[in-house]
């Protein structure tokens, strides 16, 4: 009998049994309409500048940006490399989540990274579907059902048989700056008891602020990898927009050194500037680096060059 043509990705959770320190990228759709090639030549730049895995972010709340898992399709047959599919489930119901979830099995897509999604621009009091999921670990909790092969229960029908289990690696988002230290523990925590098996921080340009989390990690018995995620900047207006836009915190001593205005310079230092955090980082013993590309191809691409190259020198 045919199987389905696509092979199985090789999960993130394996890359970082690895013991290697990764180095990675998150790519976004293009907006609807925008020409497809665009991506597919960013995807190849951020592979041979020393892109180990991607991410695809997925498209929230009427950003109108589709193609998430076709992209994350190409990556991994046609590129050869692990990519993560973002998942959103904040415009869903159970039943919706289940059918895309399906289409990303058949797929073989097995890296989900598990989100509620964030609300559209201008609209901060918008609620979910009525039957959808407040929560982030509501999406966790229904994706390691279907790894048990437990699927929801379909009106007026009986199942007998055996149903197939998945077979995703999950992923959750993680805010080692989130203001309410209790809080920020425990939305973890509950994330991994739903059945997480790695994270990725939100944009952190603190490296002790990832030390201390790690730190509150391990008295609280939380052990999954927990990967560090950053982008290049080049100007101190850029940085405040950021601060602004996304709700990070960049410290003074990074934000005082950026240039009022872009310069020829300013992406030198910006690089400098990330590859400095990412040293830090792995001392602290983050399993890798991942660059949250946004719209600066240019600069993503440039610091993981440089973050390929010295790794290569540690190894001669």
């Amino acid at each position: 009998m045919t199987k389905f043509p696509f092979r199985a990705d090789k999960k993130i959770t394996e890359v970082f049994k690895e013991g290697k320190f990764t180095l990675s990228a998150e790519i976004i759709p293009p907006r609807n309409g925008a020409e497809q090639m665009k991506v597919l030549h960013q995807v190849q730049t951020l592979i041979e500048a020393g892109a180990e895995f991607l991410s695809v972010t997925k498209g929230a709340g009427g950003s109108l940006r589709g193609g998430s898992l076709p992209i994350a399709q190409v990556v991994k047959e046609q590129f050869g490399v692990p990519c993560i599919a973002h998942f959103t489930c904040r415009d869903l119901i159970a039943a919706e989540v289940e059918n895309q979830l399906m289409d990303h099995h058949y797929f073989g897509i097995r890296n989900i990274l598990a989100l509620r999604g964030d609300p559209p621009d201008g609209q901060p009091h918008w609620q979910a579907r009525e039957g959808g999921y407040n929560y982030a670990y509501q999406l966790i909790e229904q994706i390691k059902r279907l790894n048990q092969g437990i699927y929801l229960e379909r009106s007026g029908m009986k199942v007998d048989a055996p149903q197939e289990a998945t077979d995703f690696c999950i992923g959750a988002a993680v805010y080692p700056e989130h203001p309410d230290e209790k809080e920020r523990i425990e939305f973890f925590r509950r994330k991994i008891e739903a059945g997480a098996e790695y994270a990725i921080t939100d944009m952190l340009f603190d490296a002790e602020a990832y030390a201390r989390f790690l730190d509150l990690c391990e008295k609280n018995g939380l052990s999954v990898p927990i990967l560090p995620a950053s982008r290049v900047l080049k100007t101190k207006a850029q940085a405040e927009r950021m601060m602004k836009k996304f709700r990070v915190q960049i410290p003074s001593t990074i934000l005082n050194s950026l240039p009022e205005v872009d310069t020829p310079d300013a992406i030198s230092h910006g690089i400098e500037v990330f590859l400095n955090l990412t040293e830090r980082l792995k001392q602290l013993g983050a399993p890798g680096m991942h660059v949250y590309v946004i719209s600066d191809t240019f600069g993503a691409s440039h610091a993981l060059q440089r973050l390929a190259e010295l790794k290569k020198r540690v190894k001669a």
